[in-house]
């Protein structure tokens, strides 16, 4: 049990009265008998009021904390940028434990709207209730979006309420569900962008943005946001074309990290001049949209050019006998070579070499994978926010298969 920072350790009584769960403060308890006076909320101070498990990409997982206003600052700027209002139905599949869940559920209620929350993921009845409920918006990754996608293929309901999906790519076929919302349902899809610490939806595209770029992750940053991109070695401004390490700056930026008593883990997150450092690498255009490319470590150096490993998963997913796909990258005698991992669609049997020749007819040669493997199933994490393709466990397994490929040729 962490409590909140400055707070005195919570007591054994104040644990027992709530459900705290692992790793949540217990606020100080309020008096909530007599009348609610609305004008009395304006003198409560503003405190934490919910915090957010990182993913641990970067180190161990940390509790990033956010101030109530904070909080309602985002869902009135989301709701204003993605069109929520009383009108609004946004269906929650997602824990309101993670962002993913947690910003389009508030963002809905601020708005005057409803969140209709599904305790569990059954894709038959979640779809039944769109229709019955007239969701009007959805946000979440291309795992749960790409079953709905399949269910709804099977059986067809009306969708005719559906005004926007906010969408992430976590299993590589996102550009897939965007083209069937799209195409098949008349809804826009949107690629988003935001983390526990940023939350959910800090920036996301437009209906008006270009099509296919709007679908790709990334975004138009909603009001009172600042994003810049920085040369993670120089700390200065990226060569043209060139991208950087994603900083933000503003109400949305993590208050406070749960526990971190000696401000190391804010001392590491911060740049000298207050800007935060997401670990993500992206450009930001000159309108000020963003185009998030993957997380900084992801990143593949090939033959002295800097390669985004979903450049040539796209290429992969668009081939008809590919369900799901990821690419690594494996360093050997000092040079990186990309190797992809391939989940095939049901009943077919694609060929790697025929894969990695439907790669080399759009990509450059030096982002063709040196190796496509088919797999069965892809390992896979189950967070908060979604499943999530567990590309360490690929990277480790492509390392043993270059190792024994190596051994082999003796």
């Amino acid at each position: 049990m962490v409590t909140g920072p400055g707070r005195e350790p919570a007591s054994a009584d104040e644990i027992a009265a709530y459900d705290a769960s692992g790793g949540v403060w217990v606020p100080r308890p309020h008096d909530t008998g007599g009348e609610l006076d609305a004008d009395a909320l304006g003198a409560v101070p503003d405190a934490l009021a919910v915090a957010f498990t990182t993913s641990g990409s970067t180190g161990m997982p940390k509790l990033a904390a956010h101030l109530g206003s904070a909080v309602a600052t985002h869902a009135r700027t989301v709701a204003a940028a993605g069109g929520w209002d009383a009108g609004s139905v946004s269906l929650v599949v997602l824990p309101l434990s993670g962002v993913f869940g947690y910003v389009p559920a508030v963002t809905a209620i601020a708005a005057g709207g409803a969140a209709l929350l599904e305790p569990v993921f059954d894709v038959d009845l979640v779809l039944g209730h769109m229709a019955e409920f007239g969701v009007t918006h959805l946000a979440c990754a291309d795992d749960v979006s790409g079953r709905l996608m399949d269910g709804w293929r099977e059986h067809p309901v009306d969708l005719g309420a559906w005004r926007r999906m906010l969408l992430a790519d976590f299993y590589g076929n996102s550009m897939q569900v965007a083209a069937w919302a799209e195409d098949e349902t008349g809804t826009p899809a949107l690629g988003v962008y935001g983390s526990s610490e940023l939350f959910a939806l800090a920036t996301f595209w437009r209906e008006d943005d270009p099509a296919p770029e709007r679908r790709r992750g990334g975004g138009r940053p909603v009001e009172g946001i600042e994003v810049r991109s920085v040369d993670p070695v120089t700390g200065g401004t990226p060569a043209d074309g060139e991208a950087g390490e994603l900083q933000f700056r503003g109400y949305n930026v993590v208050d406070a990290y749960l526990g971190d008593d000696d401000g190391a883990i804010r001392a590491r997150s911060f740049t000298d001049d207050g800007w935060f450092r997401s670990g993500d690498l992206g450009t930001v255009r000159p309108d000020g949209g963003v185009d998030y490319l993957c997380r900084m470590g992801d990143s593949l150096r090939l033959r002295g050019f800097l390669v985004e490993p979903a450049e040539i998963e796209t290429r992969l997913a668009d081939h008809p006998a590919v369900a799901r796909t990821k690419v690594v990258g494996v360093t050997t005698q000092g040079e990186t070579r990309a190797h992809a991992f391939v989940e095939a669609v049901p009943g077919t049997d694609p060929d790697p070499a025929e894969l990695r020749d439907w790669c080399a007819t759009t990509l450059a040669r030096f982002k063709v994978p040196e190796a496509v493997h088919v797999i069965e199933e892809m390992p896979t994490t189950v967070g908060t926010n979604g499943s999530k393709i567990r590309a360490a466990a690929l990277r480790e397994l492509a390392e043993q298969l270059v190792a024994r490929a190596q051994e082999a040729e003796g």
